[in-house]
């Protein structure tokens, strides 16, 4: 296999099993052939089974929830983009219903961190296809998914900076508060 052969898959991501199905090989041999490719910088290698081009360049948020799915865009990364926390974010962060794990590759770092699927609301899609929180929901898995480390204390709170927290529906967080077993919703 050369990496002409592969033009049907040219401005999309593939799994190993597509690759296998289209030139009807062995696993073992299109794994082996992959891997060259990769290798020779023919190929990026996203995670285990998932590859694209080197000049394809796809949107970086359709790649992240592409390796996992479902997932969608929260915590710290949509905190940051949405001015919520000052700091920007080195790491695209997403909530899967799947194990937590993490990936990195040449589009960035992915940590994916597990919700329940009765968790997957308040989440919008982008014009790119890809799904993002709101802040709403965002800063509720935040809190949610790092109780442990609130207490309270204001030194506590003070020490995650969050900013711009006036522009936040605080209705609608209230209304979400108790699918997180929070009964009060006094942020």
């Amino acid at each position: 296999m050369k990496a002409d052969e592969l033009k049907p898959f040219h401005y999309k991501t593939f799994t190993l099993e597509e690759m296998r199905n289209y030139f009807h090989q062995k696993p073992e041999s299109v794994k082996v052939q992959l891997f060259r490719l990769c290798k020779n910088k023919k190929l990026i290698r996203l995670k285990q089974n998932l590859y694209t081009f080197p000049d394809f360049h796809p949107n970086v948020f359709m790649i992240g929830q592409q390796m996992v799915s479902p997932s969608y865009y929260s915590l710290e990364s949509v905190l940051s983009w949405n001015g919520i926390i000052p700091e920007g974010t080195a790491t695209y962060t997403l909530i899967t219903s799947k194990k937590t794990q993490q990936y990195r590759n040449e589009f960035g770092t992915f940590s994916y961190r597990h919700l329940s699927p009765d968790f997957f609301f308040g989440v919008e899609q982008r014009k790119d296809g890809a799904w993002m929180a709101t802040s709403e929901k965002a800063l509720l898995d935040y809190l949610y998914l790092n109780s442990r480390k609130f207490k309270a204390d204001f030194t506590c709170w003070q020490a995650e900076r969050f900013d711009e927290l006036s522009g936040l529906h605080w209705k609608q967080m209230k209304k979400w508060a108790p699918k997180y077993g929070m009964k009060k919703c006094n942020i």
